[in-house]
């Protein structure tokens, strides 16, 4: 048998279930414990019978009864016991930290050092000359930015994803924003913004003369598994799309609100930019999609449809200027069969319904906020569901264990947040953060998927620094893309029997891109979701 908890542990306040995975049927006692003085707390025993997403016979025990703070672990008779755990009201509050201080670790084009990034050091990268793909021209450096994920090369929708994350961070909890020791810390600037602003000022440099912005600069291929400084293969600045241009509108303007406060001049380029990129999808309404030219193998980030992102730029472009006409463009794609929950890299409208609902009163007309709001608590409704339903208490569907699974889970924990806020119905907020118990190793693999945080914490991604440092154990703070029905990778192909249950299909391996890889916006929606309970 085993007893899987989430390996940080609980607030007080909080419910909690330890889920116990068995064969046989639990005829014994089971007890939580403390660790400091070894009293005993008995625990009931719930049958939940067979659990179609692991394949397991799952029981559950409750001691949310249990709200004093110290370290337990749970113990059946005969000796069998869970990982220990806290509870404690800050018990989230290192991991969120860690979470958001991980983009300082995937900043590139500059040293990071021995000061700021202890052994995990390097040297800078990625500052040659540009190749501009369209025209063979050899540009100056474009330098800054995150790397996107456990390659090098930086893709402009993601990065505008991973800054929406962000700064709605920031704009819905503020006062939960964690100082970080990064070198522009204690500038009069919170920490996360700081942090944004470093890859605001390269997405800047992203856009071409007419508005438009182009789709990524990456080498041709991906380099070998070599620290950033030894990447000296030639960046090529590849051609625009009018989802890097959307997304682009979308998050200057969301930034240029917010910057306004702590920089005007700031706010102002990022605002004109915005103004920029849209008034060129006025003039290009048709879609310009990207695909990889011949002899490129890096990342395609492409999409078929390009409404969604159209949506989320003409709601964060409205808030910010006001204007009719981008009102009128929002009303008719808010009408159309747009996903209007997602936050993701490949669909954004839920990100124009953060816009529209968190807006300040009467900013948008009554029509909009109840398109966006029933759409987030149907989803949260659907959701609420399929938890009941899950012997992990996990609110996903089961179509949603692709590549990179566990931003589908903090994404579905964002739907019920929000939902929660809509109505108050704080159900939805306790199924969210049932969310988070799997993410910290609440699961049959008994694995947090934050490095650095929890017993059973994975520690080999599928990343190129992490990998190459010679130092034993990653930085803190990453997210593994997480569980994958349809696994690609051949570390996974053989570790990994074909119809193993999702919950089963992830390998802790460097070599496992499909199950094992970090990105930036896995990274950046756990710190939304994680900011709503540290």
């Amino acid at each position: 048998m085993k007893i899987h908890v989430n390996q940080l542990g609980y607030r007080p306040g909080d419910q909690k279930i330890a889920v116990i995975a068995s064969d046989e049927p639990l005829n014994g006692s089971l007890a939580l414990v403390n660790e400091s003085d070894s009293t005993k707390v008995e625990l009931g025993i719930q049958a939940f019978g067979s659990d179609s997403y692991s394949g397991e016979t799952l029981y559950w025990a409750d001691f949310s009864h249990v709200k004093d703070e110290g370290r337990y672990f749970i113990e059946y008779y005969d000796c069998s016991r869970s990982d220990s755990f806290s509870i404690s009201g800050d018990v989230y509050r290192k991991a969120f930290e860690d979470l958001i201080h991980m983009f300082y670790f995937m900043r590139c084009g500059c040293a990071l050092t021995e000061k700021y990034a202890g052994p995990y050091q390097h040297k800078k990268c990625h500052s040659g000359s540009t190749l501009r793909y369209s025209d063979n021209k050899m540009l100056p450096p474009i330098t800054g930015g995150w790397h996107d994920a456990g390659d090098y090369g930086r893709y402009t929708t993601p990065g505008a994803v991973a800054l929406g994350h962000l700064l709605y961070t920031y704009e819905l909890f503020a006062d939960k924003c964690p100082t970080l020791f990064i070198p522009e810390s204690g500038n009069g600037v919170p920490d996360i913004l700081n942090e944004c602003r470093y890859e605001l000022e390269w997405l800047l440099k992203m856009q071409a003369e007419d508005g438009s912005v182009y789709h990524k600069i990456t080498t041709e291929r991906f380099c070998g598994f070599i620290m950033p400084e030894e990447d000296k293969d030639q960046m090529i600045l590849y051609p625009i799309s009018s989802m890097a241009t959307a997304d682009f509108a979308a998050v200057t303007a969301l930034a240029a609100r917010i910057y306004k406060k702590f920089d005007c001049s700031f706010a102002g380029k990022l605002k004109a930019a915005a103004l920029a990129a849209r008034d060129f999808l006025y003039a290009h309404p048709d879609i310009i999609e990207f695909r990889n030219p011949p002899g490129n193998w890096t990342g395609g980030y492409w999409d078929k449809d390009d409404r969604d992102e159209r949506m989320w730029m003409f709601a964060e472009i409205f808030r910010l200027t006001g204007e009719a006409r981008d009102l009128a463009e929002l009303t008719k794609l808010a009408s159309a069969d747009i996903n209007k929950t997602a936050l993701g890299w490949g669909q954004v409208g839920g990100f124009a319904g953060l816009s529209v609902l968190f807006a300040p009163a009467e900013s948008f007309p009554d029509e909009l906020f109840t398109v966006f709001s029933d759409a987030y608590r149907k989803h949260a409704d659907e959701l609420l569901e399929l938890a009941d339903k899950n012997g992990y208490r996990l609110a996903m569907p089961l179509e949603g264990f692709v590549w990179g699974s566990n931003m589908v889970v903090m994404n579905c924990a964002m739907s019920l947040l929000v939902a929660s806020f809509l109505t108050g119905n704080t159900a939805y907020a306790s199924a969210a953060e049932e969310n988070i118990h799997y993410l910290l190793g609440r699961n049959p693999l008994n694995r947090s998927y934050i490095t650095g945080h929890g017993a059973g914490a994975f520690h080999n991604p599928h990343n190129r620094p992490t990998a190459s440092d010679n130092v034993e154990y990653p930085y803190p703070g990453l997210v593994s893309g997480g569980p994958s029905a349809r696994v690609y990778d051949e570390p996974a192909k053989a570790a990994i029997p074909e119809g193993t249950p999702p919950l089963l299909c992830h390998l802790d391996d460097v070599g496992s891109f499909s199950t094992n890889e970090i990105a930036i916006y896995w990274n950046s929606i756990t710190v939304l979701v994680f900011a709503c309970f540290s």
